[in-house]
């Protein structure tokens, strides 16, 4: 096995991308990880023939009555937004968005997840696109995501997005705090205290005690100076009745996990 992956690596070429595209749905699993190990490796070649299949409109061909694709197409499509995923080349985003409106959401999961393993700015922006889809499920990955390469810069983005989803509201503010920056700290501090803002937030969508609990952890999240600060002001400003009131509650127990920490 050793020697083949060295034989196939080594000649890398389009023709050998193209030929283990066929095998990665094979069913001895180590045939398909042993494939996909080599694919990632192929680099250019790889991209060019997953991107490829992801433009050929006869792989997402179906039933006109099911969302989902075929068993045998899915692991197919699914194993190719992998790739790309895992070669890390923004040049597989122009494909993977060409799907990120397929009616089968697990697509639209996989693409997630790809973009997540891809990062930069082009992948953010299609993020930020899936933060609004019609399924909560995939709003609520690309929120994830969103988190975990979002730049500071794309702050004003995911604050509006916050605000026009109030029912996500908990997601996105756990991504902002995951991204941090000034803006992020001087929204979510702001959040904090203020209880009309929280209020026009939660919607009645969410808890406010859930929001505001989540508020504290992505404060904790960004973890500076004047982060930790709003938190230890917000929690000094309460009576004595109202901490009575809220010992054991999901904020206080927020608030004594951050401050425990700092």
């Amino acid at each position: 096995v050793a020697h083949i992956k060295s034989i196939l690596t080594g000649i890398g070429s389009e023709e050998i991308a193209l030929a283990l595209s066929h095998i990665i749905s094979h069913p001895l699993r180590q045939v398909r990880q042993l494939s996909l190990k080599i694919l990632a490796e192929l680099g250019k070649n790889s991209l060019k023939v997953f991107s490829d299949m992801l433009v050929d409109d006869s792989w997402f061909d179906r039933d006109k009555a099911r969302h989902e694709l075929p068993d045998a197409r899915w692991y197919v499509i699914r194993n190719a937004i992998f790739v790309l995923g895992s070669l890390r080349d923004v040049g597989g985003i122009t494909a993977l968005r060409l799907r990120i409106n397929d009616q089968d959401i697990r697509i639209r999961r996989e693409i997630i997840s790809s973009l997540e393993k891809i990062g930069g700015e082009d992948a953010i922006d299609l993020l930020i696109v899936m933060a609004e889809d019609r399924d909560r499920e995939i709003r609520e990955a690309a929120l994830g995501a969103l988190g975990m390469v979002g730049t500071p810069e794309y702050v004003p983005l995911v604050i509006d997005l916050t605000k026009r989803n109030p029912a996500d509201s908990i997601r996105a503010v756990a991504a902002l705090g995951k991204i941090g920056g000034n803006d992020a700290g001087a929204f979510l501090g702001g959040l904090l205290a203020d209880e009309e803002a929280l209020n026009h937030l939660a919607a009645g969508k969410v808890s406010r005690e859930d929001l505001r609990a989540a508020i504290v952890r992505a404060l904790g999240s960004i973890g500076d100076a004047e982060s930790i600060s709003k938190i230890r002001t917000f929690h000094g400003s309460l009576s004595a009745a109202q901490k009575l009131l809220m010992r054991g509650s999901t904020v206080q127990k927020a608030i004594a996990e951050v401050l425990s920490r700092h």
